[in-house]
Order: C-alpha cells, then structure tokens, then sequence
C-alpha cells in the first residue's frame, strides 16, 4: 500500500496541474489545427487515468483518514467531476451535450481550487481566507476564459468584407501580376499547387464513405471539363478573347488546373487529361486557410 500511495501522491498532483491547465486552454481557445486536437487526446487520456489514480486516493483516504479538510473535500469533487468527464468521453462533447461540459469543468475547478487553497499556507493561516481567495480567482477567471472564447475566436473565424470594393478588378487578388489573376484566389507564398493535390478525394472514402458516395454523382464533381456546358463556355471564351479571362472561372471551378499554372495553355488542349476532368475535389475546400471577403470571385487564401 505505501508504494502505490506514494506513487498516487507524486503523480495525481502532476495530472491535475495538467488537466486544468488544458482546460483552460481547450475552453478559452478553440482552434481547428493539430495542436488543438492533441490536447484534447491527452486530456481525455489524462482524465481517465486521475479518475482511477483518485479513486485510489479515496479509498486510502477513508482507511487512513489522511488529508486536511479542504484537500478530502477537493477530492471528493474531482471525482464527481470526473464522472460527467468519462461521460463525455463516450458521449462527446457535442453541443447538445453541452450542459454535461459545464457541469463538469465547474465542479471539477471547484475541486482543483480547494486542494489549491489547502497548498497556499502562506496566504493566509485560516483556510476559510484562502478558500475564498481561490472562489473569488475562479469567479474572474470564468468570464476572461469566456470572453476569450465568444469574443475573441468567434471574431478571428469571421470575415469582414471591406466598406468599398476596388475600383476595378484590378485591384484583386494579386492584381495583374498574379498568377491567377483575374481570379482573387491567392495561394500562401504565391507558389503553385501540384494537381495531384486537389485529385485524391479517393483517399478520403476510407473513413467517409457516404460523403465520398455523395461528392462522387454532385455538381461539385462535375465542375470542371467533365461538364459539357462548362467546358463549351471556356473553349469559347479562350477562343474569342485568350485563355487568361478564364482564370476568372478557374478560381472556383477548375482547382487541378488553375493552381498547378496550366489554365495559360488553351484547354482543348488538356481537356482530356485527369486534371481537367477532376471538379472540385475534397482538398479544394479543405485547404481554404483564409477567406479574405465575401466580394469578387474566390477571394480566399488556398494552402497546401
């Protein structure tokens, strides 16, 4: 009993340091990146083994009769914290699970702050001060990670349109000397993107085969040269008035082509190449890392 106690007193205060500095940070900033959803993994895992680890502590606790007041207290809520925590787990946590995530981080926090309140002798001797010193960090605490999360990433995510358009298309995009102009998309670097990566959608049916089945007959598939009508539109247009204009067309329709740098060479003679075929693949929309506004055409930024 004393090996696993020690090993229960080391590692539990480490976990629950970690958890709620995750928290804080999975609350405050939600972000759709690698990083973002690491921490999750970890957390979720960090959680199940201080559940078992404060289970441990407990029983130990009911035997022993160890601890001071507010640390068994502290205790006891971590663990009904950790109860609704191992519910989302299963669950996830959806927005309609939202009301089991607030429970969770409020009575879990309540139950770090107590065990904190216990460690700060040198605030005050009288733990009811320290107690409410830690209630009252909590209180401001909650409406910062609030406002950070509401104000501050809703805002980041949204896109803003300027208060007038440019005079002319020129002032788009890249303007003129872009290499998609007169479409508005750019690419991040200014470099070009490989057809290949706006041509693997199969790669993505393994883990969603219904959205691939969907994608595979939609119009998004067949929007570029594997659509008649649209393939006419842009051999006309290049014949009439070059192949430039129809970069224009390209920013949305014709990913494979335009970022690679092969909408320069007339399409009657590509037209029948995988890429002219391809549509809008997954990786069109999924490599949009910025919308710049909602004017033009495909003013967003594209990254591979």
């Amino acid at each position: 009993m004393s090996s696993s106690g020690s090993f229960v007193n080391r590692g539990l205060p480490l976990l629950i340091g970690f958890l709620v500095v995750s928290a804080i940070y999975l609350y405050a900033f939600p972000q759709a990146n690698v990083f973002y959803a690491g921490v999750v993994l970890l957390h979720a895992i960090a959680g199940v083994v201080a559940s078992v680890l404060l289970l441990l502590w407990l029983i130990r606790s009911l035997f022993l009769r160890q601890g001071e007041p507010p640390v068994r207290i502290g205790m006891v809520f971590l663990c009904l914290g950790a109860i609704p925590g191992l519910a989302l787990i299963y669950t996830g946590a959806l927005r309609t699970e939202w009301t089991l995530v607030y429970i969770h981080i409020g009575v879990s926090f309540l139950g770090a702050g107590l065990i904190a309140a216990a460690r700060l002798k040198w605030l005050s001797r009288h733990a009811v001060i320290r107690v409410a010193a830690v209630l009252a960090v909590l209180a401001v605490l909650a409406p910062v990670a609030r406002y950070l999360r509401e104000a501050r990433w809703n805002r980041h995510g949204r896109i803003e349109n300027p208060t007038l358009p440019p005079v002319s298309m020129d002032g788009e995009g890249d303007g003129p000397t872009g290499p998609f102009f007169p479409s508005s998309a750019q690419v991040y670097g200014g470099e070009k993107i490989p057809s290949k990566f706006f041509m693997e959608s199969d790669s993505c049916k393994r883990c969603h085969e219904d959205i691939y089945n969907q994608w595979n007959s939609s119009a998004h598939h067949f929007s570029s040269f594997n659509n008649q009508w649209y393939r006419k539109s842009i051999e006309y247009m290049q014949d009439t008035i070059g192949t430039k204009p129809s970069k224009w067309c390209g920013g949305c329709h014709d990913p494979a082509v335009l970022y690679a740098g092969k909408m320069d060479t007339p399409i009657k003679q590509i037209v029948h190449t995988p890429e002219a075929q391809a549509g809008l693949g997954c990786m069109m929309c999924h490599s949009i890392a910025d919308v710049k506004s909602t004017m033009g055409q495909g003013d967003f930024y594209t990254t591979s």
